[in-house]
């Protein structure tokens, strides 16, 4: 991976947040150098392995660790209902147009609040 100043501050929030207190325990778990662990903290090179071995010990979604795409906790909230995947397998053999119609019908509903 190249190098990147955003993934870089993405790390250090993950391991501010996370258990690890010293970059030093971090990567004796992850058995690496603390100078690895540095330079992926200003966005340095990181193999893909390490990335996805530190994503989760730090239990973050590897997805914003990597690319900033969605939230930390992006990955505890994937969880598909049966009856969403249900709908999903419903919508694909059906047009763009429906089902461009059908997420603006469902959007229009209010959500229900317990």
């Amino acid at each position: 991976m190249t190098h990147d100043m955003a993934r870089g501050r993405r790390i250090r929030e993950a391991i501010s947040r996370g258990k690890f207190r010293k970059v030093h325990a971090l990567a004796a778990e992850l058995d690496v150098s603390v100078a690895a662990v540095s330079r992926w903290q200003n966005g340095g090179h990181t193999s893909l392995e390490s990335a996805c071995a530190l994503a989760d010990l730090l239990d973050v979604s590897l997805d914003w660790l990597l690319l900033g795409r969605g939230t930390m906790d992006w990955h505890r909230n994937s969880a598909i209902s049966a009856t969403e995947l249900q709908m999903v397998l419903a919508l694909r053999n059906r047009s763009a147009a429906t089902r461009s119609n059908l997420v603006g019908l469902v959007e229009s509903i209010p959500p229900e609040h317990p």
